[in-house]
């Protein structure tokens, strides 16, 4: 179980450091420029810029993924529950904005690979937990 949640916390840091910087550039900057994001994007969608997309990205994937390494790194008892939710947030934000720019770029597969290895992680973690408890009740959970 260890090797699954230093796992996780590379995939969430990797994460939130990448969410923290894309929605900075992204509510400082809301035409795209400074991340390479074309404007023409976001025709046909509800966004009339990109600092909405921003601040939605560093609320649900920044902000979220360091609550998550913060519960990790104290050893809470119910992280494998939100390391399962952030990958699925991840799959939702990946799948609507496929759907809202109708166009895939390489990276956004690169972010499935990450949500879906997270979702099995969390799993496999929190069945580590359940057999650890079923096996010997009075252990001190990790």
């Amino acid at each position: 179980m260890k090797t699954a949640r230093q796992l996780s916390v590379v995939i969430l840091l990797l994460l939130d450091v990448s969410a923290l910087y894309g929605s900075y550039c992204m509510i400082m900057d809301p035409t795209g420029n400074s991340l390479g994001a074309p404007f023409y994007l976001l025709n046909g969608t509800v966004f009339s810029d990109y600092a909405i997309i921003g601040w939605i990205l560093l609320f649900t994937v920044g902000i979220f993924s360091s609550f998550i390494l913060l519960l990790i790194f104290f050893k809470s008892t119910i992280y494998s529950f939100f390391v399962i939710l952030q990958g699925v947030i991840l799959c939702i934000f990946i799948f609507v904005q496929i759907l809202l720019i109708r166009k895939t770029f390489i990276l956004q597969y690169a972010f499935l690979l990450m949500a879906i290895s997270l979702i099995a992680l969390g799993a496999l973690q929190n069945q580590g937990k359940i057999i650890g408890e079923v096996d010997n009740p009075k252990r001190k959970r990790s």
